[in-house]
C-alpha cells in the first residue's frame, strides 16, 4: 500500500501553513447566494447580505455574523435555531454567536 494519496490535492507553498477558515477569502457567486437565501427561506427581516470581493468571515459588518453554506448544505443546519438544536450545541460545548 502507498502512503501517498492520488487524489489529494498537493499544497504550492509547503512550507508555509493553511488559512485559517477566519482568513480564507470568501469566493462564491452572488447567485450562489442569492439561490442559499431563497432555498433555505431566509426571512427578509433578516437582512442576509451578499459578502463584497475579497472579503473574508471576520470582515462582516457589526451586528451580523458569517454563516457557512456548507453549515446549511451538509449539517442541515436551519434559521430561526430551535432550543433542541441550541441545547445540544451547548452539550458539546459550542454556541451561535
Amino acid at each position: 500500500m502507498s502512503a501517498a494519496n492520488p487524489s489529494q490535492k498537493k499544497r504550492k507553498n509547503k512550507g508555509k501553513a493553511p488559512l485559517g477558515p477566519d482568513q480564507a477569502v470568501i469566493g462564491w457567486k452572488e447567485k450562489e447566494f442569492h439561490n442559499l437565501v431563497r432555498g433555505m427561506g431566509f426571512r427578509p427581516e433578516w437582512g442576509a447580505q451578499y459578502p463584497t470581493v475579497g472579503c473574508t468571515a471576520m470582515d462582516a459588518p457589526p451586528g451580523y455574523l458569517t454563516l457557512s453554506a456548507s453549515f446549511f448544505r451538509e449539517g442541515n443546519f436551519r434559521l430561526p435555531i430551535t432550543k433542541f438544536t441550541a441545547s445540544v450545541l451547548r452539550n458539546y460545548g459550542l454556541h451561535i454567536s
